[in-house]
């Protein structure tokens, strides 16, 4: 398959549909040339396709190139003249000694024959003759292409020519340039070549190849297996390959071997390290004592003439650029073990800033000095080569779990999982288990069960026999317990708060003296009361996590991300957002990929609190992608859900069904109630927004109290299922949730969740009773994040002000809803109070009745465009909250208005009077008023 060539093709594709033409597609090797070609040889299944292709070693033949494109004509010669004939006959053979050059034609000469030949096949079928590397072909066989290009017009004859370079003597044929492939099209053709890379090795190969396709499938298919996940130097990709690139060595290996001693050197040790400026390599080449492999050190720039003579190479002082990035594979694969090492020794001298690294890719036995020069770069690669160079059993596992963890967080969970393993068979020291601990738990909460990897978390914070790292796997455990939801699981982490010693639950000596807590003291002081939580208690934890997420400094990623989870939980919408925008930036600066889909998910569900839902709708989309480039399928079924509960508040009904069915498919096979719950959730605010109460009330019934429920989600969608279940008069429904929210706005003490709690215990009271309630819940929300909430306490006291026939004192409260609806982009609530305020007696300004219409009443225009849409008298009833009785009566009532008799004519008067849409206002199918 051909990777970002699409305008390409269609100019190939244009020039097969013409009656004739020629066409020279120009490109560096490895730039798809040939692969083109064979595209237009696919598309021209029915025409005549001619082939050849140039080689060096028969550059120099005369007429090589078209003996080769004319070998499969030959039983059509017989329909030439003899002379033309026996010029075809002679293809190949040594020229007269006395043709001028230059002669177009004399008797004997190839060109009028050949010309000849391609118009008498063309009168069968249109001819396309493909010439692949004609910058090899022999020049007496370009200059019968040059006549025969001069004379194509009519002929049915397409020549297309692939080249390197130009080609002097094809001037004035249309030209096709191949440029590099685009960054989309390279990482697509490295994801084929290499199923299962991680994106840090997908991108430096991209990075590598400067979009040549040849250079990216080699690069993805010469990697080893520790590269594919993620094991990478700074120095070139392909020092680490275990085999060799034939390909490399077919293109440069025999210009590479006729070039002087001193001219490889220097290539071998460009190909060794490809950043390395030309002062540097000088300096590596000069720092080498003469010895058998290399008769003398002494290098100056004229050594690499010859390079640049058979251009294998550009030299600029920054270094040296290659012709094609398989010239410093060729180069240095090329090289014998010994001169490799004796490179990487020599640019250890030269090049200060990557020393260690070449002195560890010289090394083949143990090298403490070596391996504590890698550990101080702290990244994966560097500290699992230090494990390797590491000679004591204890330090080595010390430095396989620091690999671990920095392989984990960015996002090379199978690397990770192995390192770590590694680490726990070679240490006993708590820190080390612990830290191993964590990687095989995150590993196993990413593509296994968050439930298992509390577990082993608790187990393990058991064993180390570290108070201050058990506290905090204590609090990991904890923050996986909101995606898992498991009972068991809450008592396990219950008992574990109180089997922890005494002093790491107790306040810090910092915090008894008044100073600032630190993460560890407020995070031991909340435990115990986060451990009620767990075990089914009041929900008394949730003030805990306030104080722990308001009183914590600049916290490293992990602690950020356990603080950030449990702000959510305790809806502090303030404090997670800015937790979670130091968290991501954090992330991407620190390039720790494997925690950034976490990150965005928290802050994608931080802005959905605060209102923002496009910008959490974009946080979650690029988490969802990246975590899919990652294989965090755990993380891919809650951003699924995630993205569902975005689509279902903007009542994008198709986005929000299809990546809900996606997370409830994931749930399905895996642990992750979570997700599931968060699915579910998305399903029944879809129905709710779109006017559909019964079904809501089905969805949200599972998550607050059924097979789908989950305590932490359950909480948040508590309001949800009340308003449905005021909505489906089906007061009993709203029980439960209600008691549930009113006691998780008593922990919270979040304004916002108390103002949500006051709404919903005034839809459910009798209305003496519900006004202080709505008022009180407005003056709750004051200027709280939380936008959406606060509009669907406008749009509620509004719908009650009109049901008690305070319409004017309804209006302002309900255009207050309609507006900050639609600034939110959530258009089956803005539908909604637009709907209220149509019926509050207030027409949009945008609204133009048809003058049929305009004699009804706002309730008689609803009534009669769902009857239009053909909905039964009971199922209008069910949407306007009317009984059929009266349903039945304002039809009777607008059918003589209308000029009516029957539902036909309704549907038929309305179709002529609204062509489109029905104005601002009209309530869309679905869209629910209370009479």
């Amino acid at each position: 398959m051909l990777h970002g060539r699409i305008a390409e093709q269609a100019r190939i594709t244009r020039l097969l549909a013409g009656e004739s033409g020629a066409l020279m597609v120009r490109g560096e090797a490895g730039a798809g040339r040939s692969a083109l070609l064979a595209f237009a040889a696919e598309i021209a299944s029915d025409q005549i396709v001619l082939r050849a292709s140039g080689t060096p070693e028969e550059s120099h033949f005369p007429y090589g190139g078209l003996h080769m494109l004319l070998a499969t004509t030959r039983p059509r010669w017989k329909h030439l003249p003899a002379q033309q004939r026996d010029a075809l006959e002679r293809l190949g053979e040594p020229e007269p000694e006395s043709r001028v050059p230059g002669e177009p034609a004399w008797p004997g000469s190839p060109y009028l024959p050949v010309w000849n030949l391609l118009r008498h096949l063309a009168g069968r079928r249109p001819v396309l003759c493909l010439i692949d590397d004609a910058h090899w072909l022999d020049r007496e066989s370009l200059a019968v292409l040059s006549f025969c290009v001069r004379r194509l017009a009519a002929a049915r004859v397409v020549i297309l020519v692939a080249a390197e370079g130009e080609l002097p003597a094809l001037q004035g044929i249309d030209e096709l340039d191949l440029p590099g492939v685009d960054r989309q099209a390279a990482l697509d053709i490295v994801a084929e070549r290499r199923p299962g890379i991680v994106p840090q090795a997908r991108e430096r190969i991209v990075g590598d190849a400067r979009g040549n396709p040849l250079a990216l499938c080699e690069l993805a298919a010469g990697i080893s297996p520790a590269q594919v996940e993620g094991r990478l130097s700074p120095l070139g990709l392909h020092t680490g390959w275990p085999g060799r690139s034939r390909r490399a060595d077919q293109l440069y290996g025999a210009c590479l071997r006729v070039l002087p001693e001193r001219t490889r050197f220097l290539l071998l040790l460009a190909a060794a390290d490809p950043a390395a400026s030309l002062p540097e390599l000088l300096a590596a080449a000069g720092a080498l004592p003469a010895s058998e492999l290399f008769s003398t050190a002494a290098a100056t720039p004229a050594d690499l003439e010859p390079a640049e003579t058979a251009q294998l190479v550009e030299v600029r002082p920054a270094g040296l650029t290659p012709r094609h990035l398989l010239v410093l594979v060729a180069a240095y694969q090329s090289a014998p073990i010994s001169a490799r090492i004796a490179a990487h020794l020599a640019l250890a001298e030269a090049s200060p800033e990557r020393r260690v690294w070449h002195l560890a890719a010289a090394a083949l036995e143990p090298d403490e000095e070596i391996a504590r020069g890698l550990e101080a770069i702290g990244t994966s690669p560097a500290l699992e080569r230090a494990a390797e160079l590491t000679a004591d059993p204890e330090s080595r596992g010390r430095r396989q779990a620091a690999a671990a963890l920095a392989a984990c967080d960015a996002g090379q969970l199978r690397r990770a999982a192995d390192l770590a393993t590694c680490a726990t068979r070679l240490s006993t020291e708590p820190s080390t288990l612990a830290s191993a601990a964590r990687v095989l738990a995150t590993v196993e909460s990413e593509t296994g069960s968050p439930a298992r990897a509390a577990r082993m978390l608790l187990d393990s914070a058991a064993r180390i026999g570290d108070d201050a790292m058990a506290v905090v796997m204590i609090a990991d455990a904890i923050r996986l317990f909101g995606y898992s939801g498991d009972e068991g699981l809450a008592a396990q982490i219950a008992a574990a708060v109180w089997a922890a010693p005494e002093a790491s639950r107790a306040p810090s000596q910092a915090a008894r003296s008044g100073a600032q807590p630190t993460w560890s003291a407020p995070l031991a002081r909340s435990l115990p009361l986060l451990a009620k939580v767990m075990a089914g208690g009041p929900l008394s934890g949730f003030s805990a996590i306030g104080e722990l997420v308001e009183h914590t400094p600049a916290l490293a990623t992990q602690q950020a991300i356990t603080a950030t989870s449990l702000g959510l939980m305790a809806a502090d919408a303030g404090s997670a957002l800015r937790l979670t925008s130091t968290l991501v930036a954090d992330c991407r600066h620190q390039d720790l990929m494997g925690l950034l889909p976490y990150a965005l998910q928290l802050q994608a569900q931080a802005l959905l609190l605060s209102g923002r839902n496009a910008d959490a709708l974009r946080q979650a989309t690029e988490g969802l992608k990246l975590a899919g480039d990652l294989g965090q399928t755990h993380r891919i079924g809650h951003l699924s859900g995630l993205v569902a509960l975005i689509a279902a508040l903007g009542g994008d009904e198709k986005r929000c069904r299809a990546y809900a069915e996606s997370s409830l498919a994931y749930c399905a096979e895996h642990d992750a109630p979570a997700s599931a719950a968060l699915a579910t959730w998305a399903l029944g605010l879809l129905e709710l927004g779109l006017g559909r109460a019964g079904a809501a009330v089905d969805h949200l019934e599972r998550v607050v109290a059924g097979p789908a429920h989950h305590p932490v989600i359950a909480v948040h969608c508590a309001a949800d299922l009340v308003d449905a279940a005021v909505q489906a008069d089906l007061p009993g429904a709203a029980v439960e949730p209600l008691a549930l929210l009113e006691r998780w706005a008593g922990d919270t003490r979040q304004r916002w969740v108390g103002a949500v709690a006051l709404r919903c215990r005034a839809l459910v009271s009798p209305d003496g009773e519900a006004e202080p309630l709505f008022t009180g819940a407005l003056d709750l929300h004051g200027s709280s994040l939380a936008s959406f909430q606060r509009a669907r306490t406008e749009l509620a006291y509004g719908q009650w002000l009109r049901r008690t026939r305070r319409r004017s004192e309804a209006r302002s409260h309900l255009r207050a809803a309609r507006a900050a609806f639609e600034q939110l982009g959530v258009a089956p609530w803005a539908d909604r109070a637009a709907a209220e305020l149509s019926a509050a007696g207030e027409a949009s300004p945008a609204e133009r009745l048809p003058e049929a219409l305009r004699g009804l009443t706002p309730q008689e225009r609803h009534v009669v465009f769902l009857a239009a849409q053909g909905s039964s008298n009971r199922e209008i009833a069910a949407q306007l909250f009317l009984s059929p009785r009266t349903v039945g009566y304002h039809l009777y009532r607008a059918f003589p208005k209308l000029g009516i008799t029957s539902r036909t004519e309704l549907a038929e008067l309305l179709r002529q009077s609204w062509t489109i849409t029905p104005p601002a206002g009209t309530p869309r199918p679905g869209v629910a008023l209370r009479a």
